[in-house]
Formats: structure tokens, sequence, C-alpha cells
């Protein structure tokens, strides 16, 4: 037990003091300390002496509560309090809260704010989501390079466009129209993949139907690479198609043989994640926004079968179909089919999460 200057052992032990109304001296209280001897299990509040003038064992010396009450600020003795203001019980230091969005975290942590260290039954942990990335672009840096933060497919700001800052971070500024600015990346990554889960966080600006958020594939033209005509083969999705809803799309044989999965409502004008889902192992294709699913159907088709030799981010397969009008403020790629969990823990991490970081 820590003693204040002036309190002697004999106080401690009882021989001093006379008794609270808590309990006489030597005694110990149920509720608190008892004048001259605290209770083994508690402790007064903070800055709360004994009556005799020795603190209790979680104590400070400063002030004075009368003998076996307890204070009813801060938490449990020698915990700390999770208010800044009050700070902990027992004289332990207050502890500031860097998640405050977050209610399960105090600490950021590996993983971050929103994303447990160890997986949760909602979410999933961050060491496996970082393993199963094959691509991930954030748009640092500047000029038209875009670089793969994870492997090697880097890819080019295309139609006079390059990188920017927005708050500090790197994004691509899409202006839409019949020959805006999309970002071109390297031929084969799709399907290259068996099962995969790509993700964009894009800042849609409004505008046409059947703009792209992505479009990987090939088309009728000849060549197809690098030319717009119909669709031929392809995955994509757009904030906003034919029905006025997001929707994501597959085909091997153009239109007439597409593949639909449609949201509730056209993607909103703020910033989105926007995740689909190709689990060939499964035969689903899924959408999800913001972490939910807003649409799945069956599907029996093979990302292998896709001649992406046009891996655009912003532009369509078909020549009719406006750019993009977006920022963009990262685009991802797994060699999996993410779980619901983890859709919704990429989703609480947002984009640019501290565990990516290079």
């Amino acid at each position: 037990m820590y003693e204040v200057p002036g309190s002697t052992s004999d106080a401690i032990d009882g021989s001093a003091g006379s008794s609270g109304s808590a309990g006489s001296a030597g005694e110990n209280s149920g509720d608190g300390a008892a004048a001259g001897k605290t209770s083994a299990g508690s402790g007064a509040g903070v800055g709360a002496t004994s009556s005799a003038g020795t603190p209790s064992d979680a104590g400070s010396a400063s002030g004075g509560s009368s003998a076996g009450t307890i204070s009813n600020i801060g938490g449990a003795a020698g915990e700390p309090s999770i208010d800044p203001t009050t700070g902990g019980e027992g004289g332990a230091p207050a502890v500031d809260d860097a998640c405050p969005t977050d209610p399960k975290k105090l600490v950021a942590g590996e993983c971050g704010c929103g994303v447990p260290e160890p997986p949760s039954a909602t979410h999933a942990d961050c060491r496996t989501l970082k393993a199963l990335l094959a691509h991930r672009y954030d748009f640092e840096g500047g000029g038209t390079a875009v670089k793969d933060r994870v492997g090697t497919a880097h890819g080019v700001v295309a139609r006079g466009a390059t990188l920017s800052k927005l708050d500090g971070k790197g994004v691509v500024l899409l202006g839409g129209g019949d020959v805006g600015a999309y970002v071109d990346l390297p031929n084969g990554i799709l399907s290259s993949l068996g099962n995969a889960t790509i993700e964009a966080w894009v800042t849609w600006g409004g505008g046409t139907s059947w703009q792209r958020v992505f479009d990987f594939g090939d088309s009728t033209a000849t060549p197809p690479e690098n030319n717009q005509a119909g669709g031929k083969t392809y995955l994509f999705v757009t904030p906003k198609g034919g029905s006025g809803k997001v929707q994501l799309a597959y085909s091997l044989g153009s239109v007439d043989k597409e593949l639909d999965v449609e949201g509730t409502v056209a993607l909103p004008q703020t910033i989105k994640q926007v995740v689909a889902v190709a689990d060939d192992s499964a035969n689903l294709l899924t959408l999800y926004v913001d972490g939910v699913k807003v649409g799945q159907q069956p599907w029996t088709g093979a990302l292998s079968q896709i001649n992406d030799v046009n891996v655009w981010l912003g532009r369509s397969q078909y020549a009719n179909d406006s750019e993009l009008n977006a920022v963009y403020h990262e685009f991802r790629m797994y060699s999996a089919a993410l779980t619901a969990a983890q859709v919704a823990a990429m989703f609480n991490a947002g984009p640019d999460p501290q565990f990516l970081a290079y």
C-alpha cells in the first residue's frame, strides 16, 4: 500500500483514528475503505481517501471523501476509464479513444478502426484479406502511371488526365463524356483468375446511363484491343443501367447472352464501395454496395472465357456508352470470392486502410 507523507503504519493497522460510519477502525468495509484500513477488493474513486488520512489501495491523496464511501467517477478499481475527461479509478491514466466510431476498439491496432484484430462472427480479419489481394491501385503519385501496389500489373491514365490529390489522398478525376479519360490496366488480369472479387471506391458524378465503373473484356471491333464497338465478352459494373439501377453484368456473347445482377437504386453520388464477386466454385455472381449485398444471380460461366484485352476503369466496350463521370479513389482485385463478412470488413476499413500501407 502506498502511504502519503505523514501517515503511519499504526493508522494502516487500525490503531489510529476513529471508526467511520461504514465500519470501525481496522475493519474491512463491504462498500469501501473504513477509517484506517481499506477493503482489499475495492477502492475509493479518484481523489478519495479514508477518514484516517490514509488512501485506499486504488486512490490518491488529494481531496477526501468520508470513510467507507466510493466515488462514482471512473471505472472499477485499477481499470482505465473510457471517458478521457474523467480518468480511470485508482489513479490509472485515462485512455484516449483512437477509434471513436468503433465501439469495440480504443486503439487502431494492426487492422485499424472498424476491422477486428481476430475475426468476428460478422467481420473478417485484415491479415487474411491482405493475403488474398492480387492487385491494388491507390492512384498515388503524379503523371499518368498507375502503380500496382501488390503485383506488377501497372496501368496508365489515358486521354490526357493525370493522377491528382483530394484531401491529401491520390485519386483519378474522370470527367465523362464521349471521349473522356479512363484508366487502362494490363490484359489478362481477370481471365487468369478462377474465383475473383473486384472492389472499387468511387464518387459518381451522375449523368447518362451505362457509364462503367469498370469493364473487362473485348469488343466486336477488328481488332478488338483498344477499340470500342459492341461488347462481345465481358464483366462490367455500371452505376446506372437501363432500369436506372446499379448493375453487374457478365456475357460471353454480347447483350443477347448477358447475365445481369441489379441493385435496387442507382449508385448514390457520394463516395461508395462497389464490389463484384464472381464465385465460380459456388456458381454465383453477387453485387455489393457499401458492404451490403444488393443483388445475386446463379452463374455457370467462367472468368477464363473472357477475352480481356480491354481492361478499363471508366470506359465501356460499347461505343455508344459515355465514359465515367467520377472520382476514382481506389481499386482492388482479390484472387478469391470474398464472403459477405469479408466484404463488410473492407467497407468498414474504408479506402486506403492502414493495414494495406506499403
